[in-house]
């Protein structure tokens, strides 16, 4: 599958998991022709929460062009997948984050191309790569960032140290909305393949964050586990997240947001 779906407004891919993963590899082998990296967001309810607006709900227009502008957007998100049925135009299933980088590191350890990451705690990052590396011996590691990023500081710095180890893909775990508008008002700097946000990827991957169990996340309840793990910082984004999504749903089972 090739197509997309509009929701909100935003196109979303139409792929398979493989789909995707294929399709970032051969980007991180090529540059695009203004020489800026290629970008992939993998849209979940929180980020459609702060990027789309419409009354009475306020959206990020930085955020919305970033998702305007992706190479491409995957369904990071059951409720997305169901949406989709419901429009007649079904995605075949979600593509996330977590899934597919474990995936996009093996490929790139059998076809010898590096990766660095910005982004997440070194606690995260030093047992990722640890657990990474025993499956993946040959993938090679550009370099891992941990440090704290200020959006609104000058990181003409870090971006010279990033392309300066010549990555073909880089990751950012800085969280949405942080890592898309850091991708963002810095892509024009980068010499990178691929950029592409991955949230907290790395805490599942170390074990930090149990994932939730496979029936949960394909019923959609994946939301309620991790809420149950951090509820301190979740529960209100979460909540706040369910209504604004629901009524954009509504919305759009009516016709807006889908031409």
């Amino acid at each position: 599958m090739s197509d997309i779906v509009k929701m909100f407004k935003i196109p979303v891919s139409r792929m398979t998991e493989k789909e995707a993963v294929d399709r970032i590899m051969a980007m991180a082998k090529t540059r695009r022709p203004d020489g800026t990296p290629h970008r992939v967001a993998t849209l979940n309810v929180d980020f459609v929460t702060n990027a789309v607006q419409f009354w009475p709900f306020r959206g990020r227009r930085e955020l919305w062009d970033y998702l305007q502008n992706a190479d491409f957007v995957t369904a990071d998100g059951m409720p997305l997948v169901w949406l989709s049925r419901l429009l007649r135009k079904p995605l075949p299933g979600r593509v996330t984050g977590a899934d597919t980088v474990p995936k996009i590191c093996a490929r790139c350890a059998e076809e010898g191309l590096s990766i660095y990451v910005l982004g997440g705690s070194m606690e995260a990052l030093t047992k990722a790569f640890a657990s990474l590396h025993e499956r993946m011996p040959q993938l090679k590691i550009a370099g891992l960032n941990w440090s704290e990023i200020n959006l609104e500081a000058e990181h003409g710095v870090l971006v010279d140290h990033i392309n300066s180890t010549k990555p073909d893909i880089l990751f950012v775990a800085l969280g949405n909305p942080k890592q898309e508008l850091w991708i963002g008002r810095n892509a024009a700097k980068l010499d990178v393949g691929v950029a592409m946000g991955v949230g907290g990827t790395f805490n599942f991957i170390s074990g930090i964050i149990p994932r939730a169990p496979l029936w949960m996340q394909l019923h959609g309840l994946e939301w309620v586990h991790r809420i149950v793990h951090e509820p301190g910082r979740l529960w209100q984004r979460y909540a706040r997240g369910l209504v604004k999504f629901s009524f954009l749903a509504l919305l759009t089972l009516f016709g807006w947001g889908r031409e």
